[in-house]
């Protein structure tokens, strides 16, 4: 297993499989120990590699569209309460200073297409690390386009409205959206080459070098928001977690029979927008021997 400075210690990684498996908001207000808006870690100088290298191949692709000084000043402000981080109101600090990928949405009352009220939608993005698809793509987008993309959408898409209110006008939020990569790469471009693909991981194992497990990642987004409503905008926070998935199911016992669970319970569009489908039933038999096993 591919072992990098970026990988998150298996304790730290949160774990929030659920059966059956859907694609819905999941919010609950970001309170208590542990729900901090900001994460900073010792894999800090790692991610601000990982960035860097992002910006150096191509910045208009993780730095898009020009984002309002004041909500600028207000993520800085924001990293020096949590974080005890002095980073001054600029995008490109901000950038390599937060482990966070940043999304800035503002409220825009003339919206075509609002029916009624302000539709809030992206006018900048600073984001390195994104899972298969593309921050250049999202400026001008309300909620709805953004996940128009995403498999098995209705719950998301039937909330939209009510989640931009609490999760951007009303209160800070935290959400946590897991999936099974092969590829322990941070920043995930649709457009890029992955490292590591499903298919050679599945040849790999089905060749009798070693299981698939052992070249799987658990890779988490920690998305937590902070709603402006003085400046009427709203700011989300994109934090990624990368660990080799057997050291993530070690952690606590029962791991592998809820992870199978879930696996077994995606639709097939899930599987397919994940680019799962041809790997599920070997992950399974794989994860079923370890939950038979008591692991």
């Amino acid at each position: 297993m591919l072992h990098t400075d970026h990988f998150t210690p298996a304790a730290d990684m949160p774990w929030t499989v659920a059966s059956p498996f859907r694609m819905q908001p999941g919010l609950s207000r970001r309170e208590g120990a542990g729900h901090t808006l900001l994460l900073r870690d010792a894999q800090a100088p790692a991610y601000a590699r990982a960035k860097q290298a992002v910006l150096n191949r191509n910045p208009q692709r993780a730095l898009a569209g020009a984002p309002d000084p004041q909500v600028l000043a207000a993520v800085a402000k924001a990293a020096a309460r949590e974080t005890g981080q002095v980073l001054p109101a600029d995008l490109r600090a901000l950038t390599l200073g937060l482990q966070e990928d940043v999304v800035f949405l503002h409220d825009e009352p003339d919206a075509p297409g609002a029916a009624s009220g302000a539709v809030m939608r992206v006018r900048a993005l600073s984001v390195c690390f994104p899972s298969k698809w593309r921050p250049d793509e999202k400026p001008g987008k309300d909620f709805a386009a953004i996940h128009a993309p995403v498999a098995d959408n209705t719950l998301l898409l039937a909330g939209a409205r009510g989640i931009v209110d609490l999760a951007f006008r009303q209160a800070s939020m935290l959400r946590h959206v897991w999936l099974l990569t092969p590829d322990p790469s941070l920043a995930l471009y649709p457009d890029e080459p992955q490292r590591v693909a499903w298919e050679q991981a599945l040849q790999q194992a089905e060749s009798g070098a070693g299981r698939l497990l052992d070249q799987a990642l658990f890779r988490v987004e920690r998305q937590t928001t902070l709603p402006l409503p003085a400046l009427g905008a709203g700011v989300f926070f994109i934090r990624v977690m990368v660990c080799p998935l057997p050291e993530v199911l070690a952690v606590a016992p029962g791991r592998a029979a809820e992870l199978a669970q879930a696996l077994a319970s995606m639709s097939e569009a899930v599987l397919a927008y994940r680019g799962m489908t041809e790997v599920r039933e070997r992950l399974l038999a794989e994860l079923q021997v370890l939950a038979i096993s008591g692991r």
